[in-house]
């Protein structure tokens, strides 16, 4: 009989949300769990389908008189509460702002937990797997000395681990979750250690808290090897947002400098910036007569994929001031493009003789210059960064291989059936996998 999993997701499948990510994992999953998705979706509406053998629950929040005036009683009053509260106090920042992320937090949990509760969602010793460190996880951790036997683990991305990405700069209950959660699973290197140098312990690193990256599945990869008398035009592409955060006009910027280069840069992806950027792009490029570019705004992830399939890529480009594990570098990777990146985040991880990191802090010189290396290396050079991009996307993105992992991590911590534990775990029982 196949242990029960119930998986905590913010919008799918009443939208797509978090469905891109963990579609190879539920592919997996159903195989040796029985899967219950809880979903937290604003949305009435189911927009995409399941796998028939996955159930569905529903927990619509409501954030009413009623539910506020319950959400404070509850938050003063409740133990994870008054810990919040006496370190919000302590630390003496943002005291205000602060309070009221933890209270609205608290708001957020407590009703997934009462809906969990009424509708007996956790009964008969179900595994909870939360997809984001965030309320939802929250909500199965303030009843676990009630529930000892309950096991709870949780992935952590970006905008719920780093501080800096939250108003008040601060996580609310951070340390709360980090004492009662079993497990917590990092995309990247770089998230557990920013993790590790703010809360846990470092004596855990591997055993409560293992990296276990998400990854790209494989669009299929075809390496073109053009001879360099062919190549007319180096080809750049960028993927990203349009926001501040990204720095798109340093690209732009970087590539004003280039004279002696005839290139191609073509930027998918728009955003907030997006009307501005393009006007800052005709006026610093279009004059160029070397460099032809397009932004060509927002395109399905299959469209860009098909892209990279059927043209000849040069160099993935990215200028962004922080990340976690870029999906848009794993991407180029698996095409085997080389990478001209920022050090941000997992970057530096990601860059292993595979292309330039930049400094966090690039100048458009520095751009310039990366790519001016980039162009005038050896065809032999380039080649060898071509196929690294590919062979470190098979050993550290590979959804597939990553599913699987993580899967047999799962089964693992559950104890589940013995089939599916011969199926997938082989690996963790060696302890390859940690």
């Amino acid at each position: 009989m196949k242990k029960k999993l119930i998986i905590l997701l913010d919008t799918y499948p009443f939208g797509a949300g978090e469905y891109s990510f963990i579609r190879t994992e539920l592919e997996k999953l159903v195989e040796c769990f029985e899967v219950c998705i809880l979903s937290v979706a604003s949305s009435t509406e189911q927009k995409m389908m399941t796998d028939e053998r996955i159930s569905v629950c529903h927990c619509m929040r409501t954030f009413g008189i009623r539910e506020k005036l319950e959400a404070v009683f509850g938050f003063c009053f409740s133990q994870c509460g008054r810990k919040e509260i006496k370190m919000i106090i302590k630390a003496r920042k943002n005291i205000f702002g602060r309070f009221y992320d933890s209270l609205a937090y608290f708001s957020m949990a407590d009703q997934v937990r009462k809906y969990a509760k009424q509708n007996h969602i956790a009964d008969g010793g179900a595994l909870i797997y939360s997809y984001w460190s965030n309320p939802n996880c929250l909500a199965f951790l303030m009843d676990r000395k009630s529930d000892p036997n309950r096991k709870v683990i949780s992935r952590i991305h970006g905008y719920d681990l780093y501080n800096e990405r939250n108003p008040h700069n601060r996580q609310p209950f951070r340390e709360y979750m980090d004492e009662m959660i079993d497990n917590l699973f990092f995309v990247a290197d770089a998230g557990l250690e920013y993790y590790l140098a703010h809360w846990g312990d470092k004596e855990e690193a591997g055993k409560k808290y293992i990296v276990a990256p998400i990854g790209t599945v494989d669009n299929g990869y075809i390496r073109r090897k053009l001879p360099c008398a062919q190549r007319t035009v180096f080809h750049i592409v960028s993927c990203s947002h349009v926001i501040p955060l990204k720095r798109v006009p340093l690209i732009i910027e970087g590539l004003s400098g280039i004279t002696d280069i005839e290139i191609r840069w073509t930027h998918f992806g728009t955003g907030s910036h997006y009307k501005e950027t393009v006007k800052y792009a005709d006026r610093l490029l279009a004059d160029k007569k070397n460099i032809l570019y397009e932004m060509t705004g927002f395109v399905p992830v299959e469209e860009i994929m098909r892209f990279y399939a059927e043209n000849c890529v040069d160099c993935f480009l990215t200028t962004s001031s922080t990340e976690g594990s870029p999906v848009s570098v794993q991407e180029a990777m698996s095409f085997g493009i080389p990478i001209i990146a920022t050090a941000v985040g997992e970057i530096p991880n990601m860059i292993d003789g595979n292309g330039i990191l930049l400094s966090e802090n690039p100048r458009a010189e520095d751009v310039s210059d990366a790519i001016n290396r980039l162009y005038h290396m050896s065809a032999e050079k380039r080649e060898k960064m071509c196929m690294r991009s590919r062979a470190l996307w098979e050993q550290k993105y590979n959804a597939e291989k990553n599913a699987e992992k993580f899967v047999g991590i799962l089964q693992e911590i559950s104890g589940g059936d013995v089939i599916a534990r011969q199926k997938y775990s082989e690996k963790v029982v060696n302890g390859e996998y940690l």
